[in-house]
C-alpha cells in the first residue's frame, strides 16, 4: 500500500513539497472522481490483490522464512517511498518553516507605503491563467513538433509583449510557493508566495485568505472596476472563493452558478463530475465579456482554463480532430492532441475579443500557473518555462524582454504598469515590473534554490499578511 501510493502520487503530481501537503489539508480540494478511483485502483485494488498472492504463498512455504521474506519487502518499500516521496527534503522544509529570517524584511516592499498611481484612462482586462501551459510545448526538439503554434504567433507578435528567459519563448521558473494551482494564483496577483505556518490551526481560508496582503483585485476594486472571476469547478476548490471574498469586490461564476442557472447535469462529463469544460467555459466567457463591455464602468475579467490539467486531462474530441496519432484519446501519452487543442480554443477565445468594439481599451493577459503534474516525461536537460503574453499593453517597449530571470512573483508589478499604471520604485510587495529593468529577486539572488530556501523562512511581515487585517489606502 505504501509502495503504490507513493508511486502514484509522484506520477500524477510530480514532486510534493510539505506546503503543498498542509495546504490541501486545511482546504477543499473538490477532488474528481476519476482521481478517486485512479488512487483505489492503483493502491487499494494492488495491495489486496498482493495481499491474497501473499497468504497463498504463505501457506506452501515455511512460516519463519515467509515472514523473513516479508520483513526485507517492507524495509525496501519504506526505502523506495522514502525515496519517491523525498522525505528528507519534507523534513528539510519542515525545519526551515520554524527558522525565522530577515528575507522580507529586506526585499519586500509594502504597497500601501508606494505611491501607485492610476492612469486617467482606465483599461479593461481580460486575463486567461492557462492550466499547466509551459513554452516547453514550443519547442519541437522535444515534442516532435511545436504543440502550441497559435500562443507562439502570439507570443511573437509585433504589437504584444512577451518576457524570456532566452531569445525564445519562455518565461518563468517555478518556485516555492508558486508551483500549484492555487499557490501561483495567489504569486501572480498579490507579489507573494502562498507559504503556510507550522500552526495550521490558526490559518483557515474560510476566515480570510491573506486578508493583510493587497491583490491585484483591491486595487482595481479601488478604482471602481467590475470583476469578475470564472473556473470550471467549484468556487470552493482550494479556498478560491475565501481568496476573492477577502479581495475586492468579485463576482464568482464557477460549477455552482452554472448548474444552477442552466441545470447543467453531473453526468455531462463521464470522467469527472460538476466540471464545465474549456469549450462550453469560454461560450460562458463571451455572454460574460459583453454583458460586463455593455456597463460604464471598466472590467477585469479571469479565466482559469482545465482541460490541460496533468497534460492529458481532456480531449475535446466535438471541438478538435486528433492531429498526432490515432490511439484512444484517453490514453495518457495524447498530451500532444490535448495541449494542440487548448492552444486552438485559447486562441480562437483572443481573435474573438480582438473583433470586438471594447478591444481598443482592453489588454488581454495569458500566462500559465506552473509546469505540467502528472506522468507527461520531460527530459532532464530540458529547459521548461511557464507561458506569458501581454496582449495590447499601453508599454510596448521590448528593451528588457529577453534574457531574464524572474518568477510570479513579477506577474503583478508588471500587470500593472502595462496596464498603465506608474508604480513608486517599479517595485510591488516581492515583485518588479519587467518593464523597468530594475532586477528581479532572482536576478539579485542569482540562484532559484537559494530563493527557495529564503522564501521558506518564517517572516513577521508576512504572518501579518497571512493573519492580519490591513487594506489598501483610499
Amino acid at each position: 500500500m505504501l509502495f503504490s501510493a507513493s508511486e502514484w502520487t509522484v506520477r500524477k503530481f510530480g514532486k510534493v513539497t510539505y506546503e503543498q501537503i498542509v495546504f490541501h489539508l486545511n482546504v477543499p480540494i473538490a477532488s474528481e472522481i476519476k482521481l478517486i478511483y485512479s488512487f483505489l485502483q492503483n493502491t487499494v485494488m494492488i495491495a489486496s490483490i498482493i495481499t491474497v498472492i501473499a497468504y497463498f504463498i504463505s501457506k506452501r512455504i515455511n512460516l519463519r522464512k515467509f515472514l523473513a521474506a516479508s520483513s526485507v519487502l517492507f524495509v525496501a518499500f519504506i526505502c523506495f517511498s522514502w525515496h519517491m516521496l523525498d522525505i528528507s527534503n519534507l523534513i528539510n522544509e519542515y525545519k526551515n518553516h520554524t527558522v525565522m529570517g530577515q528575507f522580507y524584511e529586506t526585499h519586500y516592499v509594502d504597497p500601501n507605503s508606494i505611491k501607485i498611481t492610476s492612469p486617467k484612462n482606465k483599461r479593461n482586462l481580460i486575463m486567461i491563467f492557462a492550466e499547466s501551459m509551459e513554452s516547453t510545448y514550443a519547442n519541437p526538439a522535444y515534442f516532435g513538433d511545436n504543440l502550441i503554434p497559435e500562443l507562439t504567433k502570439i507570443a511573437q507578435n509585433e504589437n504584444n509583449v512577451h518576457f524570456s528567459d532566452s531569445e525564445n519563448l519562455g518565461r518563468f521558473k517555478n518556485m516555492m510557493g508558486a508551483h500549484y494551482t492555487q499557490a501561483s494564483m495567489i504569486s501572480q496577483l498579490c507579489a507573494i508566495p502562498l507559504r503556510l505556518p507550522i500552526k495550521t490551526r490558526r490559518f483557515h481560508p474560510t476566515h480570510g485568505f491573506l486578508p493583510g496582503a493587497v491583490c491585484l483585485s483591491d486595487i482595481l476594486d479601488k478604482d471602481g472596476y467590475n470583476q469578475s472571476f470564472m473556473l470550471g469547478m467549484t468556487r470552493f476548490f482550494s479556498g478560491t472563493d475565501a481568496y476573492l471574498k477577502t479581495h475586492g469586490d468579485v463576482k464568482i461564476l464557477d460549477w455552482d452558478f452554472y448548474s444552477k442557472r442552466d441545470h447543467l447535469s453531473k453526468d455531462s462529463d463521464k470522467k469527472r463530475k460538476r466540471i464545465i469544460r474549456d469549450n462550453k467555459l469560454f461560450e460562458y466567457a463571451r455572454e460574460e465579456i459583453k454583458d460586463l463591455a455593455s456597463k460604464d464602468k471598466p472590467f477585469a475579467f479571469t479565466i482559469m482554463t482545465l482541460d490541460t490539467h496533468f497534460g492529458h486531462e481532456h480531449f475535446d474530441n466535438k471541438k478538435c480532430t486528433i492531429k498526432y496519432h490515432n490511439d484512444n484519446v484517453d490514453d495518457e501519452e495524447n498530451v500532444r492532441n490535448v495541449y494542440s487543442c487548448s492552444d486552438k480554443q485559447i486562441a480562437e477565445f483572443v481573435e474573438w475579443i480582438k473583433a470586438r468594439p471594447f478591444y481598443k481599451d482592453t489588454e488581454i493577459v495569458i500566462v500559465g500557473d506552473h509546469y505540467t503534474m502528472g506522468p507527461i516525461q520531460f527530459g532532464s536537460d530540458w529547459n521548461r518555462s511557464v507561458y506569458d503574453v501581454y496582449i495590447n499593453p499601453v508599454i510596448k517597449d521590448k528593451t528588457y524582454t529577453r534574457h531574464r530571470r524572474f518568477t510570479a512573483l513579477d506577474t503583478l508589478p508588471t500587470l500593472l504598469e502595462s496596464m498603465g499604471y506608474s508604480l513608486e520604485g517599479h517595485k510591488f510587495g516581492l515583485g518588479v515590473s519587467l518593464f523597468s529593468g530594475k532586477e528581479t529577486l532572482l536576478e539579485e539572488i542569482g540562484d532559484i534554490e537559494i530563493l527557495n530556501e529564503q522564501l521558506n523562512q518564517q517572516s513577521e511581515i508576512y504572518n501579518k499578511m497571512l493573519y492580519g487585517s490591513q487594506s489598501i489606502k483610499k
